[in-house]
């Protein structure tokens, strides 16, 4: 499974880690987490209004009030990026925000709102980024909580090195769905191997940890499936000539 000779394209994996440090471009089909506050996010350090309530006090309640807040605490909403790169957000509508970084979205949609909230606070996540890990380690999925993780921190994810996996043949394939898909092969059995290999992991990336092959258990299992085969012939033969005679 997923044979090469050598790293394939390696200079394009290079360039593509290289982008990816400029951090993470929202794409089409994304699902972004997004949390909208007031009065500069004062709600995120003051959940129970002490703050307010001391300036209210001190002012003999007069001090000026804000917007009131958009929820006490405000339950997390997943939003969409549909495939012409838009996310529909309510009050505001519909937004372009394909190809921004996280900062740039959460810019953007505070500006939108300044127009209904005083000093908007915005708070965006991509919750689904992940990296497949496939092959000695039985396969998972695993999320990328931050735009930083490695190929270490993501077998460690999946349950760590496997008895039974090659940790000098790890595949790190990148845009596996492109005509000419990014290989690295990776060596994790020594330091110099780390370091020599760009670990870093993107979104979507199928992180492959090669099985040691069992020789004599597999060709022992082959040829039980054929024994069994030419039994079940045998035994269906008898019966049938048994019935003739």
């Amino acid at each position: 499974m997923f044979q090469t000779d050598g790293d394939v394209n390696t200079e394009l994996l290079r360039a593509a880690a290289a982008e990816a440090n400029r951090n993470y471009k929202i794409q089409s089909n994304d699902v972004l987490s997004i949390r909208f506050y007031t009065n500069k996010g004062e709600i995120l350090v003051d959940p129970n209004n002490f703050l307010r309530q001391e300036l209210m006090q001190s002012s003999g309640g007069g001090g000026r009030m804000g917007n009131q807040q958009i929820g006490q605490q405000q339950e997390r909403q997943d939003y969409l990026v549909f495939p012409n790169g838009e996310v529909k957000v309510p009050m505001i509508g519909f937004l372009p925000v394909a190809g921004l970084t996280v900062a740039q979205a959460d810019s953007l949609f505070q500006s939108r709102f300044e127009t209904y909230y005083r000093d908007t606070y915005v708070y965006t996540q991509v919750i689904n980024r992940r990296v497949v890990v496939l092959g000695a380690t039985g396969g998972s999925v695993i999320p990328l909580p931050n735009e930083s993780m490695n190929v270490v921190e993501v077998l460690a994810l999946a349950g760590g090195m496997p008895a039974n996996g090659k940790a000098h043949n790890i595949r790190l394939i990148r845009d596996i769905a492109s005509p000419m898909p990014i290989v690295q092969v990776i060596d994790l059995s020594t330091i110099a191997g780390v370091q020599k290999a760009n670990l870093r992991v993107m979104p979507n990336d199928v992180v492959y940890v090669e099985p040691f092959r069992r020789v004599f258990n597999e060709s022992l299992r082959d040829a039980l499936l054929v024994l069994g085969a030419v039994t079940n012939v045998l035994t269906s033969y008898i019966v049938i000539k048994d019935i003739v005679n």
